[in-house]
């Protein structure tokens, strides 16, 4: 999914590819319960508010719906049930909209979502244009036809001679940081981590995609301690809308998938799946917190009173697309170690500033001819060269002291077209070196940072260097989890939940003295690499592709519980590139058990 090209169709073609009466199919058998029923749904005017639904239930596909009083409508359904719950799906034939219906027979409760293809005249934004925030993003007009659209409607069935009831399915927190592996009937594996009340990642096993997270708009919700509703949109990918009624208890599911495929099909399915439950790392929302409400902080930025709102990361529009040229004007610009342009990763708590490389003349080499030649002639400024090169290049750099006899250092270099950088991991004690070669310039996006890796030593005067031994890629953090506190006013948490991918929550209300409520933290994730320098001590090393294609470099010390790093690329806006310090404090969150879905060595 991660590297699809998905066409951007227009409404008549979408509306081609659903048909006249779609009807939902599944590789399982589906459900005959409510065959020969009628049903009365009456639905709670907030947050919007739902229509009156009346059903009568032909047979076991089919049905007729009367919506607020209307003429009945004959559409073909399917149902699935899963413990004392129900889901059926439908659509209306020709329309662009259905529903999914989620019953409780035990208390009545209902939830329904409406699902549709929006109807868009409008001229795609183009990401030449001005960039919005992830927060403007969020409350402009969405426009891709192929993306499905929902809406929560809470209610219960009309009993003649019964109260309704007075409970409903609500949103909850009680499924963050939960990481499931799901195995479907259709032989699909998706590593599924709900990893707050308004984002989710997949990972796609088995796929060429496998090794990527990917994140989405998503909504939990409990029906009681062991069902829960969930849904997502693969908005900015297929746009489809999944929607699954998970038991906790049993790893069990069962759902519903509407939405045009890679291949520009029409798919509209159900499923079941049985799952594993891979552990669930620590959250951060106040212990009192029930999770029945959207944090304040995303209220502020989303009307959930407008029918179909949600958080949505939309990394097309939050990026301005640049040509080479474009990038080539940007360096000229360069913003090298300028704290009044820095970028997101504000380092109010970088790592102690080493001085060790001071005075040093040596060689990083690798194993296949690689080399640079380095006088540090100062805290700040060194001269380097390529060996061969007759001319000395001065440069300004930082360098953090990672561990003891370990510095971290980079610095960029001027004048190079496209604009690059070295990063090194300099470890005197036992001789061994990293170089990260970072150029901007990618394989898929030319804003993109594209980094290469050398694994080798320090060539220098009074140090041997290791004939054998060398730092190398790692799984050993595979399925841990960090928060990193950038700031007081910025904290990540980190998933490590791919070996060549991750995600990142960045947490609601950080500010000093403003509410603890940091649930609804908004997430994205990126392709990353794993370094092990030494035990305890490890590079994170990750690209921004599909959105501003920045690099972060973080190396951790998980002794001291700190870490330090560069970030280094074009900013959104293409003005300039920027390379700049960042750190952070961690604190553990805890890990998953991905022993059994990726192998460790």
């Amino acid at each position: 999914m991660f590297r699809i090209d998905y066409a951007n169709l227009n409404k008549e073609q979408v509306e081609e590819r659903i048909g006249k009466c779609p009807a939902p199919t599944s590789l399982t058998p589906m459900s005959g319960t409510l065959d020969g029923q009628k049903l009365k749904i009456v639905l709670d005017e907030k947050p919007v508010a739902g229509p009156e639904l009346e059903y009568e239930f032909i047979s076991d596909t089919a049905l007729t719906v009367r919506e607020n009083g209307g003429s009945a409508v004959e559409c073909r359904y399917g149902a699935m049930d899963l413990g004392p719950i129900t889901l059926f799906t439908h659509m209306l034939p020709g329309k662009k909209y259905g529903y999914n219906v989620i019953i409780n027979w035990e208390t009545s409760v209902v939830t329904v979502l409406e699902m549709w293809f929006i109807d868009y005249e409008g001229t795609a934004f183009d990401p030449r244009n001005p960039t919005y925030s992830v927060f403007d993003a969020n409350n402009i007009k969405p426009y891709i036809n192929r993306e499905v659209q929902r809406q929560f409607y809470y209610g219960y069935l009309e009993k003649e001679g019964e109260e309704p009831p007075e409970t409903r399915d609500h949103l909850t927190l009680r499924l963050d940081n939960r990481m499931i592996d799901w195995k479907d009937d259709r032989g699909r594996e998706h590593i599924v981590t709900y990893t707050t009340n308004i984002f989710s990642t997949l990972v796609e096993v088995n796929t060429p995609d496998g090794d990527d997270v990917l994140t989405f708009p998503s909504d939990n919700l409990q029906i009681d301690d062991q069902y829960f509703i969930y849904s997502r949109g693969e908005v900015e990918f297929s746009g489809r809308l999944v929607v699954d009624v998970i038991d906790v208890v049993n790893s069990r599911k069962i759902g519903v998938s509407m939405g045009i495929d890679e291949q520009n099909e029409f798919e509209y399915f159900m499923y079941r799946a049985d799952g594993r439950c891979l552990g669930q790392t620590a959250t951060f929302y106040d212990f009192n917190d029930k999770g029945r409400e959207y944090a304040e902080t995303v209220t502020k930025r989303m009307d959930y009173s407008v029918k179909g709102a949600r958080c949505t990361y939309r990394p097309s529009i939050m990026a301005k697309a640049l040509t080479l040229d474009e990038i080539m004007a940007a360096a000229d610009n360069a913003a090298i170690y300028n704290p009044a342009k820095n970028h997101v990763m504000m380092a109010a708590n970088r790592m102690k500033e080493s001085t060790q490389c001071v005075g040093k003349k040596l060689f990083f080499r690798d194993d296949n001819g690689f080399a640079i030649e380095y006088s540090f002639t100062g805290v700040h400024d060194l001269e380097y060269r390529m060996e061969g090169e007759e001319t000395w290049h001065k440069e300004i750099y930082r360098s953090s002291q990672l561990d003891d006899d370990l510095v971290i250092l980079g610095h960029f270099r001027t004048g190079s077209r496209p604009p690059k950088c070295f990063i090194l991991a300099l470890d005197f004690a036992n001789g061994c070196a990293t170089c990260i070669d970072a150029v901007i310039g990618g394989k898929y996006e030319t804003r993109d940072v594209t980094p290469t890796y050398h694994f080798g030593y320090i060539d220098m005067e009074g140090l041997t260097p290791p004939r054998m031994t060398r730092h190398g890629f790692t799984k050993e953090l595979l399925g841990r989890s960090f928060t990193w506190t950038y700031s007081d006013f910025m904290t990540s948490q980190h998933i490590y939940n791919s070996p060549h991918s991750y995600s990142w929550t960045i947490f609601n209300n950080c500010a000093p003295g403003s509410p603890a409520n940091r649930a609804g933290g908004f997430v994205w994730s990126s392709p990353c690499w794993y370094i092990k320098l030494r035990d305890n001590v490890y590079i994170m090393n990750w690209v921004e592709e599909k959105w501003e294609g920045i690099m972060g470099c973080a190396a951790m010390n998980l002794k001291m519980m700190h870490d330090c790093g560069f970030s280094f690329g074009v900013v959104p806006t293409g003005e300039f590139v920027v390379l700049d310090t960042m750190g952070a404090l961690a604190r553990d969150a805890g890990r998953y058990d991905m022993s059994g879905i990726y192998p460790l060595f």
